[in-house]
């Protein structure tokens, strides 16, 4: 994808026995969706309905004609407070900076306080 896209954005951890830990993907189109559309930020874990049975995080927002549109995704290994504080670093690195008005979520406690440490200025607000 980086030959075809040259803003594709990948990041990666590694476990002790040389296997995926973490993917982190985004492109060019989701950057400059989130320039445009990224005031408000939510994502959805779907738990480990791919292949590999890690959960899938999908960070989306809302286009100008009410349209979901995706940002960025990520296979997690779990979903502990570290991990989300690297999802949310990398998100943070691959949007060159730019920090969401609004940020929603589930309940998920680890998430929670990863926001409160990564987006301390961001609105953190409950998905129903």
């Amino acid at each position: 994808m980086g030959s075809k896209d040259l803003l594709f954005f990948v990041s990666y951890t590694i476990h002790d026995g040389m296997r995926l830990q973490n993917l982190f993907w985004e492109n060019s189109e989701s950057q400059m969706n989130y320039s445009i559309f990224g005031d408000v930020l939510a994502f959805h874990v779907m738990y480990k309905k791919n292949k590999y049975l890690y959960p899938l995080v999908i960070f989306y927002g809302v286009n100008n004609h009410n349209q979901t549109i995706m940002f960025v995704a990520a296979l997690v290994t779990n979903e502990i407070e570290e991990t989300c504080i690297w999802s949310l670093e990398q998100f943070h690195y691959a949007m060159k900076g730019k920090v969401s008005c609004s940020i929603i979520i589930n309940g998920d406690v680890a998430m929670k306080n990863a926001i409160r440490r990564v987006f301390f200025n961001s609105f953190h607000r409950l998905c129903v």
